[in-house]
């Protein structure tokens, strides 16, 4: 883009009045020491300096020279007599294409975009000293007259145009400033909300690391009862599962902005959903003695899509409507059918929601305002996840507000389909059914001391012998001498990750048949892919539930 300062020289380059000027302004532009500006005048076969300029230059003939070969080439660099000093001086000269009309700069050139923008705007300038030649040579005769009259309106014309090209460039450059402050704006924002939500996930995880703590410790007195230590393992449970609560939020959302999110798609009544949402929501529900009203259309609703899922936005939408609304407070939820969608309409009378946090409650790191206390809890991330399920679906979800005090509601709408739902498969999980079977030789392979530990004493607590193993050499040799029937293996090692030792125990022949059991904090479904590539039978993901970990080595002991 041409530079509108060098276009505003130029344009008074092409008055004799003003061109000394104009070089002069040019000289500072371009940083050189002077500027000179030559036309070829065709009758005496040798360049002239503009009128306007000194016409007189001292030892003439070197610069007839210097002007010649750089209109042969276009460009030519070289030394030459000052005009108003004895010594000589670098010089850059520029021609037009026609080598008619020369630019010098002297001292210093012109950078490559200043020097490409001046040899654009060179041959207007040539055109014009071309007419003021013409009509010195005419000497007023009125053929000559009208033809500089012509080119001179050609000039200001394609001047004219130049001045609108370069409005246009101007103005394109304030939209894509524009554009660029708001875009910045955006991601202050953007990194602001992140901040905010690291700082609230700290507080989260060490609200659940402060009574585990004291219970680990509480554990340790010899003079504990046995009251006592039920009590603390209690605790120690509770605030266990609301880690990996927290955990697993953050996987769901990693999960589905990444695109990861699998469906398993079937017919399902959304009145099936509604009823495994509300159960697992009630405890909050009656912990906070909210009222839940719940409204169900009689004709049959039936959606396409994955029901652990659209169990999730249910609940996640009734959790969200426990936290912010005060003990005591109303809840409804309401089932709406149209001809073409199912409609999940969830309302409180909660603190609300403010209009400018309003356009905002769906996305990543956002939050309305909290107690100091924070006895909300949670990390903010269930509406992200509802949206995003949502959408899988192919449905939407929009949030309304009068504004703070005046409650929320957030209406979910699903495709409809017509036809028989399946029905839910329910399962009863009860790991005192599950006998311990006959005792197996276990090795654990942990580099986590404690973890190893634990788990070793919960499963010589049901009967089993442990063997325990904090590197992969130690594995290794281990597993020659002991022969385990079960390996329970960390994949984090630090020598080697347990993939890769899962592949070489499968090569010993101690342990070629044992069940091997991946015991991670990996759980996405590529990470299980790659377990089973590595040969293992199993894939657990810390923290491991005690009933389903017994209930898997009952399976294990009685085959």
């Amino acid at each position: 883009m041409i530079p509108f300062e060098l276009v505003s020289i130029f344009t008074r380059l092409q008055i004799p009045d003003s061109r000394a000027a104009a070089t002069r302004e040019l000289a500072a532009f371009t940083k050189a020491s002077a500027v000179l500006v030559f036309g070829k005048d065709e009758e005496i076969g040798a360049f002239l300096p503009a009128p306007g300029l000194p016409q007189t230059l001292r030892q003439g003939g070197r610069w007839q020279i210097f002007l010649n070969e750089c209109a042969k080439a276009g460009t030519a660099t070289g030394m030459v007599p000052a005009p108003d000093d004895a010594l000589d001086v670098t010089a850059l000269g520029i021609a037009d294409r026609h080598g008619s009309s020369i630019i010098v700069f002297l001292g210093a050139a012109p950078r490559g975009p200043e020097q490409a923008s001046i040899s654009a705007l060179l041959p207007l300038l040539g055109a014009k000293l071309a007419v003021e030649r013409t009509a010195l040579a005419a000497g007023g005769h009125a053929a000559a007259a009208r033809d500089a009259s012509r080119r001179a309106g050609a000039l200001n014309a394609a001047l004219d145009a130049n001045r609108r090209e370069l409005q246009k460039a101007y103005e394109r450059a304030e939209r894509e400033l524009v554009s660029r402050r708001e875009a910045e704006s955006r991601l202050r924002e953007a990194d602001r909300r992140k901040d905010e939500f690291l700082a609230m996930l700290a507080h989260e995880l060490r609200n659940p690391l402060a009574p585990i703590s004291m219970a680990a410790q509480t554990l340790q007195f010899a003079s504990a009862d046995q009251a006592r230590v039920r009590l603390t393992s209690q605790i120690i449970d509770r605030q266990v599962r609301h880690m990996t609560s927290l955990l697993d939020d953050l996987l769901d959302v990693s999960r589905v902005t990444r695109g990861f999110v699998r469906l398993d798609q079937e017919m399902l009544d959304i009145k099936s959903i509604v009823s495994d949402a509300v159960e697992q929501v009630r405890p909050q529900l009656e912990t906070r003695r909210h009222r839940l009203t719940i409204q169900l259309a009689h004709e049959p609703a039936r959606v396409q899509g994955d029901r652990t899922r659209l169990v999730q936005i249910v609940s996640n939408l009734l959790n969200n409507a426990a936290k912010y609304t005060s003990e005591g407070g109303d809840i409804l939820l309401q089932l709406e059918i149209e001809a073409q969608q199912v409609m999940l309409i969830v309302r409180d009378t909660g603190i609300g929601i403010d209009a400018v946090l309003l356009p905002h409650v769906f996305d990543l790191f956002t939050q309305g305002e909290r107690s100091s206390d924070r006895s909300q809890g949670g990390l903010g991330l269930g509406l992200a996840l509802v949206k995003s399920l949502v959408e899988l679906h192919g449905g939407t979800v929009v949030a309304q507000s009068g504004g703070l005090g005046a409650g929320s509601e957030f209406a979910v709408r699903l495709p409809r389909l017509i036809g028989p739902a399946a029905q839910p498969e329910y399962q009863h999980d009860n790991a005192s059914h599950h006998a311990h079977g006959n005792p197996l030789r276990v090795m654990i392979v942990d580099d986590n001391i404690d973890a190893a530990q634990i788990l070793a004493t919960f499963l010589e607590a049901v009967g089993h012998q442990v063997y325990m193993a904090n590197d992969t050499a130690s594995a290794l040799d281990l597993a020659r001498h002991e022969a385990p029937q079960v390996l329970v293996l960390d994949i984090g090692l630090p020598d080697m990750d347990g993939h890769e030792l899962a592949r070489r125990l499968r090569l010993l022949p101690q342990t070629a048949d044992a069940v091997f059991i991946a015991l991670t904090g990996y759980g996405q479904p590529e990470d299980q892919e790659r377990s089973r590539s590595a040969g293992f039978d199993y894939h657990l993901t810390k923290p491991a539930d005690a009933t389903k970990l017994a209930r898997l080595f009952s399976e294990i002991s009685a085959r």
